[in-house]
């Protein structure tokens, strides 16, 4: 005996490798004695034996290289033959049949198993076949072979690329379970799927087997239920029109009998029978778990479990922090950024905190009872903001956005807050102002003085704003070349966050009053009876702005490159001097595990030789030039406007309102500019240190440091392992639709309620104009090379690294962000007509539709597509 095939009570989770996930899965829920079918698994060495005898290995790989040549259905067709035909070794046939004996040879259901299958973090759901109703020794083997035949299908193999999950050692067990009847049938998601809640569950069932449901042929009745109380939260009883039933072989829809079809599947107690059930296997696991079941004759069979991949996690919960919770997601509300931070990323954030706190606190950072309230989880920053909110007076300022982030956020906030408002409004919150000490007065008074500066003479703000940066971006260079051991570049990382947040974002004081001077020039021209449209125009082309320079500068090399017939690289000049002065920055900027431009330049090159391709750069800096001269004239304009009809102080008081604007409100963009610089400075520091690491033998690359945690840096242990690891949660982590809000509940909140009129979305108007063309949807700006001249951008945010594509765009819409973040400024400087906070406007809107967009209403319109 070779030994093919073992009882599913002999089996468990430790058994992956040798019974597949599925097989795994009902193992250990038959070890928890749960009502689960007896029954075998064939052991994936069943399946490698098959492939080898039958010599079908190259013929796989042959065919799956040619997926794309084939078409789908031909080659699954081709797969299929290629199994069907070729014979189960005798030794092997005859284990699987005496076994099938010893339970009787009863009508069973054989279901894949695969070693990738049904795991945390993957989901290959439908994507292998099962069959039911089988019975009978051919047609036993039969579907055995279709269901090795099913790892090679084409939805999982395109399913394994994307999860990169190599061939090697890939293999299916497949289980064979005596099959339930099933007089009624459905899935059981232990934790809401719709919502994320974890205090809630979700049934859906219906008449006959579960197959119909799965497939998605009926509409299941469904229930979301309060686990703790049992008491339904929601029904919904749906028509049921087909129903899923054995026949001679194999099974077959029929119509339900009219008498089921708007009855109640599910009586009281069978629903509270199930929620028992599914939690003793959510305990068991430890996670949410997805599971499908049927009934025979009132008694309940759990045919199958699963993790539910799709769950963002909740964060942790903190001691003497009881009650409901919210979380705000900071990545998404202040950066619009969608992406995770990776591992070390993370760190340098959270020692960041802990400096500014600090520097300018009356509490000691490192006491985690003092930083209870920042976690990051799924490498998102996640602020517990639920005791600054119980005070319902401070809920009125989310109606005017003043910090001007992601107004969707703010929106939803404030939708739950009165939703939960008896349960938030129940304890006492914390004042903000009885945490103000000597420190940040001192702060806010040399902030004010930095104000004042340019409030006196713009020209000298501005100047005293790029010093401060250039002095602060020296000051920690110098520090940095005095480094020498490992200690002392961990002391200069912790050391370096207060710096940072203090004068990397101090020098915009000095600025600051800019942000101020349109209103103040609106209110002038409407007091005067006159219109404040020119004041559109003022906005564009705004100099001094290091994002809009660096847009520039890209669009002259272009044109100076294509003039001499050459093509950007590594080694022109010009190209090298554009990465000395921006080569510190990276696609997302406040992670310093990202690459940046001056190590990898292939986004910096792509760039300029597409604008080389499409010969679009002298449109591009012609409109730019063209900004600027309007911008001049409507200066001039609405002074004499003003003059003629208030007075001349009037008027010379409107035009060094607006030149004044105009002359420091693009400093706004360098603050991020000096930060990045920081940023990258650490990032050295830490690669030193990882190099440190793999000459020590404790990483095989420097850049595996970005995937261990600051601890570990002190470590003399073999790290590769946890940075392998760590590597791959982050990944998984990237592949995770974060929400704008969480609450301890685990409901994900990213977008608000609202109604919309089909066919048309709206936002926030942030920069005028109307425009008709065609969607581009695009996640990273890496992606750049998919737009072409003309295009709608529509993405969830973006930063400084975004901006030489807008060079191309017709217009811009955002899911996040307010008046004054990245994209709306610079959408305004380029005149481009822009509309942010547009909810899931990257999911809604599809590639190449038409849609026309209004930058003063706020509107979207799909036109076609």
């Amino acid at each position: 005996m070779k030994n093919y095939v073992k009882d599913l009570v002999n089996v468990g989770n430790k058994d992956l490798l040798e019974v597949g996930g599925k097989a795994g899965n009902l193992g250990e829920m038959l070890s928890r004695e749960l009502p689960v079918p007896e029954g075998f698994v064939v052991l994936t060495k069943g399946y490698r034996t098959f492939v080898q005898e039958n010599h079908l290995e190259g013929k796989i790989l042959e065919l799956t290289g040619r997926i794309r040549e084939l078409g789908g259905t031909n080659y699954e067709k081709r797969i299929e033959e290629l199994f069907m035909n070729s014979e189960i070794p005798k030794t092997m046939e005859n284990e699987i049949l005496q076994k099938y004996e010893e339970y009787g040879s009863p009508t069973v259901a054989v279901r894949s198993s695969a070693t990738a299958e049904d795991l945390p973090g993957l989901s290959f759901a439908g994507q292998y076949s099962s069959y039911l109703n089988v019975h009978g020794n051919d047609e036993l083997l039969n579907s055995i072979k279709a269901c090795w035949a099913s790892l090679w299908n084409e939805l999982a193999v395109s399913y394994r690329e994307r999860q990169g999950i190599g061939i090697d050692g890939l293999a299916h067990g497949v289980v064979v379970q005596q099959l339930v009847k099933g007089e009624k049938a459905g899935i059981l998601f232990t934790a809401n799927p719709l919502n994320g809640r974890r205090d809630q569950m979700l049934i859906n069932a219906s008449w006959g087997l579960g197959e119909a449901i799965v497939g998605g042929e009926v509409n299941p009745d469904q229930w979301i239920v309060d686990r703790n109380t049992g008491d339904v939260v929601e029904e919904l009883l749906s028509t049921k029109e087909v129903m899923t039933v054995r026949e001679q072989y194999g099974i077959k829809n029929i119509p339900v009998p009219e008498e089921k079809k708007m009855i109640s599947t599910l009586e009281k107690n069978e629903i509270i029978e199930l929620i028992k059930l599914a939690e003793k296997v959510e305990n068991h696991y430890g996670t949410p778990q997805d599971l499908e079941w049927a009934m025979e004759e009132g008694k309940i069979s759990l045919v199958q479990t699963r993790p539910v991949t799709s769950l963002f996690p909740v964060p942790e919960a903190v001691p003497g922090k009881e009650g409901l919770r919210i979380y705000m997601n900071f990545n998404n509300y202040s950066q619009a950024m969608k992406e995770p931070f990776t591992p070390m990323g993370a760190e340098v954030m959270r020692l960041m905190a802990k400096d500014l706190i600090r520097k300018m606190g009356r509490k000691d950072p490192d006491d985690p009872k003092n930083l209870w309230y920042l976690q990051f989880t799924a490498g998102r920053m996640m602020l517990d903001v639920t005791d600054v909110l119980r005070n319902p007076k401070t809920w009125k300022k989310f109606d005017h956005n003043p910090a001007d982030k992601d107004p969707i956020t703010l929106a939803a906030m404030k939708q739950l807050l009165e939703r939960e408002r008896e349960e938030i409004t129940s304890k006492k919150g914390i004042s903000l102002l009885r945490k103000i000490n000597w420190r940040m007065i001192k702060y806010g008074i040399s902030g004010v003085r930095r104000m004042k500066v340019g409030q006196k003479d713009a020209v000298m703000g501005r100047k005293k704003a790029i010093e401060h940066g250039e002095n602060l971006r020296k000051r920690l260079y110098e520090q940095s070349k005095r480094l020498q051991s490992r200690r002392d570049r961990m002391e200069f990382i912790e050391n370096a966050g207060g710096e940072l947040f203090l004068d990397g974002f101090g020098m915009i004081f000095y600025v600051a009053a800019s942000s101020k001077y349109l209103e103040k020039a609106e209110k002038i021209l409407m007091d005067a009876g006159l219109e404040t449209k020119d004041l559109e125009k003022v906005e564009k082309a705004v100099p001094y702005s290091v994002t809009t320079e660096m847009g520039m500068a890209i669009l002259k090399i272009s044109k100076d490159l294509d003039e001499r017939g050459e093509r950007a690289t590594e080694e022109t000049p010009e190209v090298k001097a554009f990465l000395k002065r921006y080569g510190h920055r990276n696609n997302i900027e406040l992670d310093v595990g990202v690459v940046e431009w001056a190590e990898d330049p292939s986004y910096v090159l792509d760039l300029i030789n597409t604008y080389i391709d499409t010969k679009t750069y002298d449109e591009s800096i012609e409109r730019f030039e063209k900004s600027k001269m309007e911008a001049e004239e409507a200066i001039l304009r609405l002074a004499a406007q003003v003059e003629n009809a208030a007075g001349k102080g009037k008027g010379k008081k409107l035009e060094k309102l607006l030149r004044d604007y105009r002359e420091m409100f693009g400093i706004r963009e360098l603050s991020k500019f000096y930060v990045r610089h920081t940023l990258s400075l650490v990032r050295k520091q830490l690669q030193i240190i990882g190099e440190e690491m793999v000459e020590a033998g404790q990483l095989d690359h420097c850049e595996d440091v970005f995937y261990l945690c600051f601890e570990d840096l002190v470590s003399t242990e073999n790290l590769r392992e946890k940075s392998r690891k760590l590597r791959e949660k982050h990944k998984k982590n990237m592949e995770l639709r974060a929400p704008r809000i969480m609450t301890s509940t685990g409901e994900a909140i990213h977008s608000v309620k609202t109604e919309e009129k089909e066919g048309h979305l709206t936002g926030i108007p942030v920069s005028p104009g109307t425009y008709e063309g065609r969607v581009r949807i695009l996640h990273h700006p890496e992606e750049g090379d998919r737009l072409e001249v003309g295009d709608i951008l529509v993405t969830t945010g973006t930063n400084p690294a975004w901006t030489p594509l807008f060079l191309k765009l017709g217009a811009l819409v955002m899911e996040t962000g307010g008046t004054i973040s990245h994209g709306s400024v610079v959408a305004r400087e380029y005149g481009l007509p822009a509309v942010a906070g547009v909810a899931d406007a990257t999911t809604v809107l599809k590639d190449l539709q038409r849609i026309r967009i209004d930058g003063e209403t706020g509107s979207i319109e799909v036109l076609e597509g």
